[in-house]
């Protein structure tokens, strides 16, 4: 049984591309989880497409690093060891850092603003709907983009954007725990004031350890449920 609605016919990409799309959210959001295979018939008659589309959509999220192609299994959801979680994340970890000093040092007022509004929209959803995971998470999502947007430099984003899609089930697990977002939510007030000041090199080192503070919580996370699973 396949998670999410049919495509939009309304849309104006391409077939292969809102399957893609399709899938991937699917993925991002836990939908589809790690290890789940991804059944091209099954795909197709779900969204009312031919083959050709869902496996063109299944080649490039290969390539982007979100699905694996196992010998008579077929696709299914990429999954990850939790040091090789640890491992992307102290690659962004670096990244992070440099994106969040360049985009301090460029930003405009309306990068500002962005940012500001964005983390505000976080903390209203905390308020409002504390238990909506999935719109804070994809506000989260959308507030460490714009930091990287204020930087100017497009390759910097898909980098960024694309490690970030990789782990991205693995920080929303994160983030279904309310303690963590309360933390999340601290770190992202100090990383605004300092984007707002104009304090380059203070905005680096509190993008560096927020993502350290993700990375130690999530490991911990992991290794405990690891341990749990692993009793008989």
């Amino acid at each position: 049984m396949l998670a999410l609605n049919p495509l939009n016919s309304a849309s104006v990409r391409s077939v292969p591309e809102m399957v893609h799309d399709y899938l991937k959210d699917g993925i991002l959001s836990g939908a589809f989880a790690p290890g789940q295979s991804l059944k091209q018939e099954e795909i197709a008659s779900h969204l009312g497409v031919s083959r050709a589309p869902v496996r063109e959509a299944l080649n490039q999220l290969e390539r982007e690093g979100l699905v694996v192609l196992r010998p008579r299994r077929g696709y299914v959801v990429a999954s990850l060891e939790t040091d090789e979680i640890e491992s992307i994340f102290h690659i962004r970890m670096m990244l992070e850092e440099y994106a969040a000093r360049l985009a301090t040092q460029r930003r405009t007022p309306e990068d500002i603003a962005t940012v500001k509004g964005l983390f505000d929209a976080m903390d209203q959803v905390l308020m409002d709907s504390p238990g909506n995971i999935a719109k804070w998470a994809a506000l989260n999502r959308e507030f460490h983009s714009a930091i990287h947007r204020a930087t100017g430099q497009k390759h910097l984003c898909q980098v960024a954007g694309n490690l970030r899609d990789v782990v991205e089930q693995y920080v929303r697990l994160d983030a279904a725990i309310a303690q963590n977002i309360g933390e999340a939510q601290k770190d992202h007030r100090s990383i605004v004031q300092a984007f707002e000041a104009g304090d380059a090199e203070l905005a680096a080192r509190l993008a560096r350890e927020h993502c350290q503070h993700t990375c130690d919580r999530l490991l911990a996370s992991l290794r405990r449920q690891g341990a749990t699973s692993g009793k008989r």
